[in-house]
C-alpha cells in the first residue's frame, strides 16, 4: 500500500459535485423558449465540483431524471453519457444538457452512475473503483441497485431537501441542484482495484446557493464559422449552439490562440470555454479562458529541456506539443501512454501547440469537461 492511503473508511474531502439545471443562472427567469401555454419548463444540465484532494476522480453519468411518485410524470434530463474527472470542475459549473420537462411538482431524482469509478491521489497512485452503496437523507447506508450487465447504477434522491419537492414551472426556465456530497464519501481499499468500494451521499441544493459561490461556467464542444478578426465562433455543446466571444482574452496569457483554434476547427477538436457567465436565453458567452481538447496516444516524449512529445489523436492526425512547466501533468507520460491533453497557446518558434494539462488514463477513456 503507498503511503498515505488509508486502506478502510478514508474520508474524501476532496470534491462537491453538483448537477445544477439553470437556463440563466437566474431563478425562473423567462426565456424565447419553450412558448407560451406550452405546459412545459426549460431546465439546463450543470456538473461541477467544489474541492478536491485528488488528481483525478473520472466518472460516468448515464441518465439523469426528473419523477413525479404520484402520477408517475418523467422527465428525462440527460439521455445521452457524459464522461467527466469531476476534479477538473472544482469551482466550475459544466453545461451538461437541456431539456424541456411538462410543469408539475417533483418528489424524485433518479440518477444513473456507472459502477466503475477512477480515483488518482496527489501521489499520482491510480485506482480503480466501484461505487458500491450510498447515504441516504437519513444518514442510512443503503446498497447501489447496478445492472450487472451495464455496470449501470441506479439511485434516487429526494426532490428537494426535508422532503420537499422540485416545481418546474411553465414558460419559465428552472433552476435545480443535486449536491452528490463528496465530502461524506467514503472510500475501503484504495489501490486495490478488485475490492476498492466506495460510499456516495446525495441530496439536492439551491442553485442560487451554487452561483453565490462565485463559480465559473463552462461548456465544451465542436466549433464552426471562426472568425479571428472579429474573433469569435460558434461553439455546438450537445443540442446547444452559442456565439462565443473571445476577444477579452489577454494575447499573453494565451499566445497564438488563433492558431490553436484553426486547428480546432480544422481537426474537428473540441474546445472548452469557460467565462463568469453564460447565458442560454440569448446563446452567448464571453470567453475568459480557452482549452483546445484532444484525446489519443503519446509518441517520442522527451523530458528536460525539450518538454516535447508527438500526439496521435483518435483521427489519425498527428499534433507536436510541448509539456514545459507549470503543465500539469497526471501519470507517467511515456510513449504509448493514452492522454487526454488540453491545449492553451502555441510556440509559433518551435513549432508546438503548449499543454496546459495532460491526463494519463486507461486507453480509449475520452472525457468530456
Amino acid at each position: 500500500m503507498q503511503a498515505g492511503i488509508s486502506s478502510k473508511n478514508r474520508l474524501i474531502i476532496l470534491l462537491c459535485m453538483l448537477i445544477s439545471m439553470s437556463l440563466t443562472f437566474s431563478c425562473g427567469g423567462p426565456g424565447p423558449d419553450p412558448q407560451p401555454g406550452s405546459g412545459k419548463g426549460t431546465v439546463a444540465l450543470f456538473i461541477t465540483d467544489n474541492m478536491s484532494f485528488y488528481k483525478q476522480v473520472v466518472s460516468t453519468i448515464t441518465g439523469v431524471r426528473l419523477i413525479n411518485s404520484g402520477t408517475a410524470e418523467v422527465c428525462e434530463l440527460l439521455e445521452e453519457p457524459v464522461t467527466v474527472d469531476i476534479a477538473n470542475l472544482t469551482n466550475m459549473a459544466q453545461y451538461a444538457a437541456l431539456a424541456d420537462c411538462p410543469e408539475g411538482s417533483y418528489n424524485r431524482i433518479d440518477i444513473d452512475i456507472k459502477k466503475d469509478v477512477r480515483l488518482m491521489d496527489q501521489l499520482g497512485t491510480a485506482s480503480a473503483c466501484a461505487f458500491t452503496s450510498f447515504f441516504d437523507e437519513s444518514g442510512q447506508t443503503q446498497p447501489l441497485v447496478c445492472d450487472p450487465v451495464t455496470g449501470i447504477c441506479t439511485l434516487s434522491a429526494a426532490g428537494g431537501k426535508r422532503g420537499g419537492t422540485v416545481l418546474v414551472q411553465e414558460d419559465l426556465y428552472n433552476d435545480l441542484g443535486i449536491d452528490f456530497d463528496l465530502k461524506k464519501f467514503t472510500v475501503t481499499e484504495f489501490g486495490n482495484p478488485s475490492t476498492c468500494s466506495v460510499t456516495m451521499a446525495v441530496y439536492p441544493v439551491s442553485a442560487v446557493d451554487m452561483n453565490s459561490s462565485g463559480r465559473a461556467h463552462s461548456a465544451t464542444g465542436g466549433i464552426t464559422d471562426l472568425d479571428n478578426v472579429a474573433e469569435t465562433f460558434i461553439l455546438t455543446a450537445g443540442t446547444t449552439t452559442l456565439l462565443v466571444d473571445y476577444s477579452g482574452i489577454n494575447p499573453s496569457l494565451q499566445p497564438n490562440l488563433d492558431r490553436l483554434l484553426v486547428a480546432a476547427q480544422k481537426q474537428g477538436l473540441l474546445v472548452n470555454v469557460q467565462t463568469g457567465d453564460v447565458d442560454l436565453a440569448t446563446n452567448t458567452l464571453s470567453a475568459n479562458r480557452l482549452f483546445v481538447k484532444a484525446s489519443g496516444t503519446v509518441d517520442n516524449v522527451e523530458g528536460a529541456p525539450e518538454w516535447s512529445f508527438e500526439l496521435e489523436t483518435r483521427s489519425g492526425t498527428v499534433i507536436d506539443a510541448s509539456f514545459k512547466p507549470p503543465a500539469d501533468v497526471q501519470g507517467v507520460l511515456v510513449d504509448g501512454a493514452w492522454v487526454n491533453v488540453k491545449f492553451d497557446g502555441y510556440d509559433a518558434k518551435h513549432d508546438e501547440y503548449i499543454a496546459s494539462s495532460i491526463e494519463v488514463l486507461p486507453a480509449g477513456t475520452v472525457i468530456d469537461d
